[in-house]
């Protein structure tokens, strides 16, 4: 084993309890992951996220469909709301990990 190859597996060592997987085999499809760190407080939460995506969406493809035009106050909450998720779902130190190995790659190179 190289010095490079000892360095990474020291690092990776150091770093292996230092943070929060986002994503954990799924226990029911062997092929796919799930998302650990996304949460709701209850169905209302979940039903509110699913709109806040939904209708942001809807207002960037039509911005002119005043049919579906909501008051400022609650777009803003959409806002909020589709914010929040994005936080959920952002990896929490996963980027440790990868910054080990990407530094690794780049010494082997």
């Amino acid at each position: 084993m190289n010095t490079n190859e000892e360095q990474l597996i020291k690092d990776l060592k150091r770093h292996a309890k230092d943070h929060t997987p986002t994503l954990q085999p799924h226990s029911f499809f062997n092929d796919r992951f799930q998302v650990t760190c996304f949460y709701v407080k209850n169905h209302e939460d979940l039903l509110l996220s699913v709109r806040s995506l939904l209708y942001l969406c809807k207002r960037i493809l039509d911005p002119e469909d005043d049919m579906e035009k909501a008051p400022e106050w609650i777009e803003k909450d959409y806002i909020r709301q589709a914010l929040s998720i994005a936080n959920r779902l952002m990896p929490l130190g996963d980027e440790a990990l990868l910054d080990h190995i990407n530094s690794f790659y780049q010494k082997e190179n």
